[in-house]
């Protein structure tokens, strides 16, 4: 990953995380219901476990590159594809004021939260999406160069989450009032995230 192209890796990243998927909802149901403090076990898994997976999928993506780089183009387009699909998604998000779980559920726990990410189709195509868009994926010159760039996408990926996954947590009630209205100012913050993340990401592709 070069100086340049890190602020555009930085943007995406920012957006990615802190827009609504699954992970931030369940992290806006918990705090809404719990409160930050009983929920931060939760907290600390959701983002210990999206750590496990960036790095993990860093490892594999090696062994894939040098045993079938053929499929590093199928992997960028169906990245970037699912990406543009996502915030699609998002921006049509419909909450429902009476879709909170009951508030005396249970806490969720550490080991919950590890499973969040594995199990979050959001998560997998958001680091695909940074290690086929924003490396030297497919020109990869030695092991060391691609471990660095391993830990500067796990390392950002980890810092973001740790703040917005917190903010999520601890704005629950807020958050879910704010997205579950359909006003302009709504509709207009969250349009330009997703037309954020993919100018991003096409952004990275083509012009970089």
């Amino acid at each position: 990953m070069t100086l340049p192209l890190y602020p555009a890796f930085f943007i995406f990243a920012l957006i990615m995380v802190t827009t609504p998927g699954p992970a931030n909802l369940l992290l806006m149901s918990s705090g809404a219901q719990h409160g930050l403090l009983k929920s931060l076990p939760f907290v600390a898994g959701v983002t210990v476990g999206k750590l496990f997976l960036t790095i993990g999928l860093g490892i594999g993506f090696l062994t894939l590159l040098n045993s079938n780089p053929f499929v590093i183009n199928v992997i960028k387009i169906v990245g970037t594809g699912y990406i543009c699909w996502l915030s699609y998604k998002i921006m049509f998000l419909n909450l429902k004021p009476n879709s909170n779980i009951d508030s005396e559920s249970k806490v969720p726990n550490f080991f919950n939260g590890i499973l969040v990410h594995p199990l979050n189709p959001k998560g997998w195509a958001m680091v695909i999406a940074a290690y086929t868009q924003f490396t030297s994926f497919g020109s990869i010159s030695s092991t060391s160069k691609w471990t660095l760039e391993v830990l500067i996408i796990a390392s950002t990926f980890f810092l973001i989450q740790s703040v917005s996954h917190s903010v999520w947590c601890w704005a629950g009630s807020l958050i879910f009032n704010f997205l579950s209205q359909k006003n302009f100012l709504r509709q207009s913050i969250v349009f330009i995230l997703a037309i954020l993340t993919v100018g991003t990401v096409i952004y990275s592709n083509f012009f970089i």
